[in-house]
């Protein structure tokens, strides 16, 4: 194992093409890497439509994914992609929205918005059950009321 080689030791000898001039081999390298983008572009489209209907028992996943409950096949000239309704539309459409989205799930704010909320919820909740606590008061007094009225039968 002490002796090394090159990483062209191995490889066959190839005779330089003498037919072809350097200007054309670039332009047939350039057209075949054309074709390998146009195949590998086209095995990416039909690796979406697979995945698209191998996952079309999914009905809440066209909210999540921008344009994913939008595309309508198999309708002749009415077949066409309609992106209403979803949020990506919706985003793009206000995107003051995304911005809001955003500053409400940044961990700083969240924090700040979780700090108010606790006393906040703590004391609606109070005075919620305070209300409800005057509410039931006036309800029985309300009732004794009426049944003192009527003679005490109650």
């Amino acid at each position: 194992m002490s002796q090394s080689h090159s990483s062209t030791a191995f490889r066959s000898k190839r005779q330089p093409a003498s037919d072809l001039s350097a200007p054309h081999l670039r332009a047939l390298r350039k057209e075949l890497l054309l074709v390998r983008a146009d195949v590998e572009r086209m095995e990416l489209a039909q690796a979406t439509i697979e995945l698209r209907e191998s996952v079309t028992h999914f009905g809440w996943l066209k909210f999540i994914v921008p344009g994913f409950g939008g595309l309508r096949m198999g309708r002749g000239s009415k077949a066409r992609f309609v992106n209403a309704g979803t949020i990506g539309a919706l985003l793009k459409q206000y995107p003051i929205i995304s911005s809001i989205a955003s500053m409400v799930f940044a961990k700083p704010l969240r924090a700040t918005v979780a700090a108010g909320a606790k006393p906040a919820l703590k004391w609606g909740g109070l005075a919620f059950a305070a209300w409800e606590a005057y509410r039931v008061w006036q309800q029985i007094k309300g009732e004794s009321r009426a049944s003192k009225e009527t003679g005490g039968e109650g």
